[in-house]
């Protein structure tokens, strides 16, 4: 029942974390496996969509450390050939033509509270609670993410629409 309700929201949350979608699949299953490991600690405090959120969270970010380990042993070893996927290939030309790409290319800490905010309508509350910093730290990444994604939709030529940030 779980699965069927929270299963795509997390796979997609976990997506926009690690642009990588087996990975976002692996973090999925986790996510679940988790939970039904550590089903007795949910004490109840928050939605079980926010528990299960923060448990994508830490496992998205414990990929995208394992990734720049990965990243720093490949400038280590120079013969080690690097291949791009086509995904990758196709991303890598089409960067910056859509709000959603912009938001896609920003750091994660500014992208993860944008995603937050914007898409999943969550409040500044609840991304507090979510990624355990300040309410100023929030609204500060919001700010700079905001005009991150003016500044670089504005060099592309895109017109950002009025009320949408």
């Amino acid at each position: 029942m779980l699965i069927e309700e929270y299963g795509e929201y997390i796979y997609h949350l976990a997506y926009l974390y690690v642009k990588d979608k087996q990975v976002a699949e692996e973090i999925t299953q986790d996510v679940f496996y988790t939970y039904s490991v550590k089903r007795n600690q949910f004490r109840g405090d928050a939605s079980i969509k926010t528990y299960l959120t923060r448990i994508v969270i830490n496992k998205s970010h414990d990929e995208l450390r394992k990734m720049k380990r990965q990243t720093v042993l490949q400038a280590i070893l120079p013969f080690m050939k690097t291949v791009r996927s086509a995904e990758q290939e196709v991303l890598a030309k089409v960067q910056g033509e859509s709000l959603k790409e912009a938001v896609w290319n920003m750091p994660v800490h500014y992208r993860e509270v944008m995603i937050f905010y914007y898409y999943e309508d969550f409040t500044i509350n609840e991304i507090v609670s979510l990624l355990g910093i300040s309410e100023n730290t929030i609204r500060t990444r919001l700010r700079r993410g905001r005009e991150l994604l003016k500044q670089q939709l504005t060099n592309e030529g895109e017109v950002l629409l009025d009320g949408q940030f």
